[in-house]
C-alpha cells in the first residue's frame, strides 16, 4: 500500500492581479519565502511522499511551467486539464490513473497555493491521517482552528471523537461560507474548524464514491483513463464541481484532523499582508521602497521603487507594466479589475 499525493495547481489567482497574470498564475508566484506556492507545497511534504508518487493536476496551458517548477515529477504525472471543472473532476482523474497502478493506494490532496509555517505540524498531521486511513478507512480532512470569525472561509461543524482518538474528530456537517454573525457564533461555540481543502482517503474508496453521488463523472473519467486521446471531447462533457460538493458533503465516514499549523490560503492581498513583517509604522513591503510619515501601507513591487509620503491604510502592487491601488477593505474585488479588462479588450495586461 503506498502513499501518494495530488497537488491541485488550476486555479488563475485573478485576486492576485498584476502579479498573477494568465499564464503566471498565483501557484507559480513566490509570495513567501525563495520558492514558488507550488514548490512550497511539494517541498513540505517531500520527506513523506517522493516525487515518483505524486501527481500534478494543472490547465493544459501550465503544464510545461509545472514541469519547470517541479522537474522530478514524472511528466507523465501532470495532467493538463483543457477545461477547469473545478476540484471533484480533477481528484477524480489522478484518482483513477493512482488506482489502476497502485489499487491500495491512499491519497493525500493538497491545494497548490496554501501557506504552513509550522511545517512539521503539518507532516506529522498528515502522516497521522495517512494511517488512518490504511488501517480504518474513510475520508480525512484538516479542519484550521479557527482564530476569528472569518466569513471567506467555509467550516466543518464536528461531532465527538472518532475511534477513540482525542485527535480525530468525527464530521457533522460542511457549512458554506457564513455571514458575519453566524461566523461569530460558530466560532464561539467551540465545535467548527475552517474547512482547509486538504484531504486524504483511499482511492479505491474515492472512485467508489463518485460512482455514488457523481456518477455521470465516473463513467467519464474511466472513458479519460482509456482512451486520452479524446481529452477534450471528454472535458466539453464533465461536470464542474468541487469535491466538497460533490463527495464530502455526502460521503460515509468522514473525520477532520484538529489543525494548528500557521495556515493561510493566501487567497488575497489582504491575507498576503497579514503574513509580512512590518515596522513600528505597520507598513510592509516585499521589494523595495521607502514610506515617509505613513501607516499602515503594504507595497509589493516586483521591479520600481515605491515611494510613499503621509498616506495610510493602502495595498499598492506594481508591476513592469501595471501598478494597482488598494482600499484596504477592497482586495476581494480585485477580480473586477481583471474583469474590466476583459470587457475593454485589454489582454495584454491580462497575459
Amino acid at each position: 500500500m503506498a502513499r501518494w499525493l495530488v497537488i491541485l495547481a488550476g486555479g488563475r489567482g485573478e485576486r492576485f492581479w498584476p502579479l498573477s497574470r494568465v499564464m503566471h498564475p498565483k501557484q507559480f508566484l513566490t509570495l513567501v519565502g525563495e520558492r514558488s506556492m507550488l514548490q512550497s507545497t511539494r517541498d513540505r511534504i517531500a520527506s513523506v511522499i517522493d516525487d515518483q508518487h505524486t501527481f500534478v493536476v494543472t490547465g493544459m496551458d501550465y503544464v510545461e511551467k509545472v514541469s519547470q517548477n517541479l522537474p522530478e515529477v514524472p511528466r507523465t504525472q501532470i495532467l493538463g486539464e483543457p477545461r477547469g471543472c473545478n476540484t471533484a473532476p480533477s481528484i477524480a482523474w489522478a484518482a483513477e490513473l493512482i488506482y489502476r497502478q497502485d489499487p491500495e493506494a491512499v491519497m493525500l490532496v493538497l491545494p497548490s497555493d496554501h501557506v504552513i509555517q509550522r511545517a512539521d505540524r503539518f507532516r506529522a498531521l498528515a502522516m497521522r491521517a495517512l494511517a488512518m486511513a490504511e488501517e480504518h478507512g474513510g475520508f480525512y480532512t484538516f479542519g484550521i482552528v479557527p482564530t476569528h470569525p472569518e466569513t471567506g472561509y467555509g467550516y466543518i461543524e464536528h461531532n465527538g471523537s472518532a475511534f477513540s482518538q482525542p485527535d480525530v474528530m468525527k464530521v457533522a456537517r460542511f457549512v458554506e461560507k457564513p455571514p458575519r454573525d453566524v461566523a461569530e457564533r460558530m466560532v464561539e461555540s467551540g465545535r467548527f474548524y475552517w474547512n482547509s481543502g486538504m484531504f486524504v482517503f483511499r482511492a479505491e474508496e474515492f472512485l467508489a464514491s463518485v460512482r455514488e453521488f457523481l456518477p455521470t463523472l465516473a463513467q467519464a473519467i474511466e472513458v479519460l483513463a482509456d482512451e486520452p486521446e479524446r481529452q477534450g471531447e471528454i472535458f466539453d462533457e464533465l461536470p464542474a464541481i468541487s469535491v466538497d460538493h460533490g463527495i464530502m458533503e455526502k460521503a460515509h465516514q468522514v473525520y477532520v484532523l484538529p489543525a494548528e499549523i500557521g495556515w493561510d490560503d493566501v487567497g488575497t492581498f489582504a491575507s498576503l499582508a497579514r503574513l509580512l513583517p512590518r515596522d513600528e509604522e505597520q507598513n510592509a513591503v516585499r521589494g523595495n521602497a521607502v514610506f515617509v510619515e505613513t501607516e499602515n501601507v503594504t507595497a509589493i513591487t516586483d521591479g520600481p521603487l515605491l515611494s510613499f509620503v503621509g498616506v495610510k491604510d493602502l495595498y499598492v502592487v506594481a508591476t513592469h507594466d501595471a501598478v494597482l491601488i488598494l482600499g484596504p477593505d477592497r482586495s476581494q474585488d480585485v477580480r473586477k479589475v481583471v474583469q474590466a479588462l476583459r470587457d475593454n479588450g485589454n489582454h495584454d495586461h491580462l497575459l
